[in-house]
């Protein structure tokens, strides 16, 4: 199972969270701030774990699951 950290956020935000979860069919509160963290970091969902000699790409969510045991 993989580890979890609480973060307080204010109401307003908490609502704009729910919203874009909802928008973007999000399974969860993690998936809508991970998506999020990568959309800022101007790297897209299609580039994440991408293996350059195996030409293999992962979503953020297969990448999680396959290193959650490694933290």
């Amino acid at each position: 199972m993989a580890r979890t950290k609480t973060v307080a956020v204010s109401e307003r935000v908490w609502q704009q969270l729910k919203e874009v979860m909802k928008r973007e069919g999000a399974s969860s509160m993690a998936e809508v701030i991970a998506t999020l963290i990568a959309t800022s970091s101007g790297v897209g969902e299609s580039r994440f774990g991408v293996h350059k000699k195996l030409k293999v790409k992962f979503t953020q969510l297969e990448h999680e699951e396959i290193v959650k045991d490694l933290h």
